[in-house]
């Protein structure tokens, strides 16, 4: 087998013959699927075994069975010591691909000898707005690039991300028999990103193709995921903290430049940064390397974030008032996420005239004009 597919499934029955269908739909010649059903019962189980006589020939699948969930980690790992495929994937059960996802990401990691690992962009499915496209992080916070944005707005070829989630990921085979299993003292969560920092030490870079695009539901989580989520996240800040990078920065400034060389007619205006940034010592970092970048020429900082309660819309008739309402100088928003932002029609009416020459940067990487939000509805907006 040229591919090997792994899904591990512990999941709603509606949303998984979502999944099935479009895997049976897209799913190449020579690939070798493996379904780990997870404990979710024996319906999953006579679907899951049905599939085997609709599968196209030079397909094969076969079925693990968990009489109880074991968790992610475990039961990718009882698949992987099955698995012959030279390219290894692994999906969540409430993706919805899409055509050629799989022989794209083949092609990507065939580009250069030091990519081994592979992410697509997730998209919610209720809205369209990007889910997930590879983790970036500050100082101490991961953070999924361009979360909400429009996929027209992400960048148009291969990048690399120190990160990628497994709910669709591909790696060469290499990769597996240089690093081994996944670590089962993660339990449902962070093993992904653990994998990847241990195959990072060795050599391999992950990159996202923006070409392959899927839709994630958000409804494979397994058992216990919330309540572990505490004690993963500290094994993997104690086991990796050291290691991480502070690469986010470079994304915003690039988006910022892009979108700054557009108003160049409006570059002679002064710019006045509005922080309504909740994280603060992302803020504090986020200006002083905006002051040393020499991007934009800030005239002023305003900080509005201790004006509004945590989480939810941020509602700037009560954070800034009449405030720069009528200002002439260029406003630059710093938010946490841009959606935080969308429930402002009002205040954005009042700011009409200026409102072309506005930005919002957030610390998702996220640049964009005022107007876009002003002139119609946004195709994301949960905050994570």
């Amino acid at each position: 087998m040229l591919y090997t597919i792994i899904v591990p499934v512990n999941q709603d029955y509606n949303i998984l013959n979502l999944f099935t269908d479009s895997l049976l739909r897209t799913v190449c010649p020579s690939t070798q699927i493996i379904f780990i059903n997870d404990g979710s019962g024996s319906a999953v189980f006579q679907h899951l075994d049905k599939l085997k006589q609709e599968v196209r020939e030079g397909v094969t699948i076969e079925i693990l069975q968990h009489d109880f969930p074991l968790g992610c980690a475990v039961s990718i790992n009882s698949a992987l010591s099955l698995a012959e495929g030279e390219y290894i994937f692994f999906l969540d059960s409430d993706t919805i691909l899409q055509p050629d996802w799989q022989s794209m990401m083949k092609e990507t990691l065939d580009t250069d000898v030091t990519i081994g690992m592979i992410g697509g962009v997730l998209l919610y499915p209720q809205t369209g707005g990007v889910q997930h496209c590879g983790i970036a992080f500050a100082d101490t916070i991961g953070r999924h690039l361009f979360l909400n944005a429009s996929p027209e707005d992400i960048p148009k070829e291969t990048f690399s991300v120190q990160l990628v989630v497994f709910a669709m990921f591909g790696m060469k085979r290499e990769v597996y028999e240089t690093i081994g299993n996944l670590d089962e003292k993660f339990f449902n969560g962070y093993e992904d990103f653990d994998y990847q920092m241990r195959a990072r030490e060795a050599g391999y870079d992950t990159v996202i193709n923006p070409k392959i695009q899927a839709y994630h539901w958000e409804r494979s989580s397994g058992i216990h995921r919330n309540f572990n989520r505490k004690n993963n996240l500290a094994r993997f800040w104690k086991k990796w903290g050291s290691h991480i990078e502070a690469d986010v920065w470079p994304f915003m400034f690039s988006h910022l430049k892009v979108q700054l060389d557009k108003q160049r007619d409006y570059a002679h205006l002064p710019m006045v940064g509005i922080d309504l940034a909740e994280v603060r010592s992302d803020a504090d970092t986020f200006w002083t390397q905006l002051e040393e970048a020499q991007i934009a020429p800030i005239a002023e900082i305003r900080d509005y974030s201790n004006r509004f309660n945590s989480n939810g819309a941020i509602w700037l008739p009560q954070v800034l008032g009449k405030e720069l309402i009528h200002s002439e100088n260029r406003l630059l928003f710093l938010v946490d996420n841009f959606a935080r932002l969308l429930e402002n029609r009002y205040w954005m009416e009042m700011r009409h005239a200026h409102r072309a020459k506005d930005l919002i940067i957030d610390l998702y990487g996220n640049v964009i004009t005022m107007d876009r939000i002003y002139d119609g509805c946004w195709p994301g907006s949960k905050v994570r």
